[in-house]
């Protein structure tokens, strides 16, 4: 996704709009008066606001795609590849709070059928990326194979997604990385 500079921080901005005001405060005329530009200039870059979130949307789903197809991981064991992902999300979160709580925030988009359809497939995504490596996983042994693979996908990743929301709704009062890193040694053990 090639964005010009205006464009992400106009993305930028609405996600931190929409972090500490909720989406219902997310609009031209405030995207605008916190950038400091008019706004015709934020409808010189993006249609509407509907463009804006859908453009969020495309960037949360190009996160994870990017992750998972990277040269890093390619050689990695199941449960690497699963670890390295799980990292991947927890230092994003750190390094930009806000855009953890608009991406485990799926209730944002749930007034919209379009944006509440394009979440819901971005999650069916996830899943099935990671359905895939937790698959391959079990055929080589590497993880255990008595427990249905969507089932292993949601102990995993229920949990991680609980651990952001406590992190967020903390005013991100603990070390989430570490925090995370003990979850993911946990969940190994019901792993293996």
């Amino acid at each position: 996704m090639d964005l010009t500079a205006r464009q992400q921080e106009i993305i930028n901005v609405s996600v931190s709009l929409i972090a500490d005001k909720g989406i219902q405060n997310l609009t031209i005329k405030n995207i605008a008066q916190t950038i400091g530009i008019s706004e015709p200039a934020i409808y010189r870059h993006f249609k509407n606001k509907f463009e804006i979130l859908m453009t969020i949307l495309d960037s949360f789903e190009l996160i994870a795609t990017d992750v998972l197809n990277s040269e890093e991981i390619k050689d990695l064991s199941s449960l690497d590849k699963i670890e390295f992902f799980l990292l991947d999300r927890y230092r994003r979160c750190v390094e930009n709070p806000n855009l953890s709580k608009l991406m485990f925030a799926e209730e944002n988009f749930q007034d919209d059928e379009q944006l509440s359809k394009k979440v819901l497939n971005i999650m069916h995504s996830h899943k099935d990326e990671m359905h895939k490596v937790i698959s391959a996983g079990q055929k080589l042994g590497e993880i255990r194979d008595d427990i249905d693979s969507i089932a292993l996908f949601r102990i995993i990743f229920g949990p991680m997604r609980l651990l952001i929301k406590q992190w967020g709704l903390s005013g991100c009062r603990f070390d989430l990385l570490e925090e995370g890193k003990k979850l993911w040694e946990a969940e190994k053990k019901i792993l293996k």
